[in-house]
């Protein structure tokens, strides 16, 4: 993948999109994926959701993927996540609101916030109340990946 490739940016239709049923089984049944970091992605456009699972796929991570924070919640019930990213605004509540429950089921886990539509306040009110991280859509891959192992670094420093 090109370093310069921005994610969030241009949007390309897609006749299969992924969805967090189809990420699973590599989560959670393929031995060679168990040392892997494990991200959850939770976006509400099905377009963004497939870019990034594949970008972060070959980023050498494992990847599943939702779409609200019911599903995104059910999935953090359900498996451990190394690390977690969320759009700020979701069809059945907020990141912020999402952030702070995942915080309880998996409390060391990093979390970014990844969103188009915070302005550097309501970024700053966003990292205050709940997450370790904020990337403005659209970021670079080299962005992502950066921060990605920035965090997961620390994480396991902890």
């Amino acid at each position: 993948m090109r370093a310069g490739r921005r994610f969030g940016a241009a949007r390309k239709k897609h006749s299969h999109l992924a969805r967090a049923n189809d990420m699973l089984p590599s989560v959670t049944t393929d031995p060679e994926q168990t040392a892997k970091p494990r991200i959850l992605h939770v976006d509400d456009d099905p377009e963004v959701r497939l870019l990034m699972s594949g970008s972060l796929q070959e980023f050498g991570y494992v990847v599943a993927t939702a779409g609200t924070v019911a599903e995104a919640l059910q999935l953090a019930k359900d498996f451990k996540f190394d690390l977690f990213i969320l759009d700020v605004r979701l069809p059945d509540g907020t990141g912020i609101e999402l952030c702070q429950q995942l915080r309880e089921l998996q409390p060391r886990v990093p979390i970014v916030y990844y969103s188009a539509y915070a302005e550097p306040v309501e970024q700053r009110e966003a990292l205050s109340r709940c997450g370790d991280a904020f990337l403005s859509k659209p970021s670079s891959a080299a962005e992502l990946e950066q921060k990605i192992s920035e965090l997961l670094h620390r994480a396991k420093e902890e």
